[in-house]
């Protein structure tokens, strides 16, 4: 077994169904067309979509991007990567938020940061259910948080012009009906 595909096993072990399916894997997948958009490393990209939520999935959200950065450095020396991908790593996973302090400043911290909010435009449906469950099943406030979300994924994350490209259907679609629901709310 390749090292990429024993990351991929830990980090599914480490996942719950819901997290691994429609979030983890979306991420890897749109990582993994943008560096090849982009002629950038395809499987550093994967690696950094894999590894770029460890923290929020194994401590909780609080600053995800900080508690992940020695967690992903953890599992990528257990495999023994060398020391410059594991700090493109922790690069990716401290760099990955849009309302995080540290901003991506190279090609792969930006794709998988990219990535990341591209992942929201196509599980809106598990967006909600994480909502709904945010706002104590308030369907108005779970509504308007995801709509702010993907706002400001598209506003603010959406940085490399083909990942905005890509999304650009997707995102008037998802306005066009969170806009039809929220004049009922």
């Amino acid at each position: 077994m390749i090292m990429i595909e024993k990351v991929r096993e830990v980090v599914k072990k480490e996942c719950d169904e819901r997290n691994w399916k429609f979030h983890i894997l979306p991420v890897v997948k749109y990582a993994k067309l943008l560096a090849k958009k982009l002629n950038a490393d395809e499987e550093l990209a994967e690696l950094g979509a894999l590894l770029h939520d460890i923290g929020r999935i194994k401590f909780g959200g609080k600053n995800h991007e900080i508690t992940g950065i020695p967690e992903a450095e953890k599992i990528l020396k257990q495999f023994n990567y060398p020391q410059k991908i594991i700090d493109e790593v922790k690069h990716c996973v401290e760099s990955h938020r849009g309302s995080g302090t540290i901003k991506p400043k190279t090609v792969i911290a930006k794709i998988v940061a990219n990535a990341d909010a591209m992942a929201h435009f196509d599980t809106i449906p598990a967006l909600l259910q994480v909502a709904l469950r945010k706002e104590n099943n308030n369907l108005e406030r779970a509504v308007n948080w995801v709509y702010d979300k993907i706002e400001r994924d598209w506003n603010k994350k959406l940085t490399i012009p083909e990942a905005k490209e890509m999304m650009k259907e997707k995102y008037e679609a998802i306005k066009l009906l969170f806009n039809s629901m929220k004049q009922y709310t």
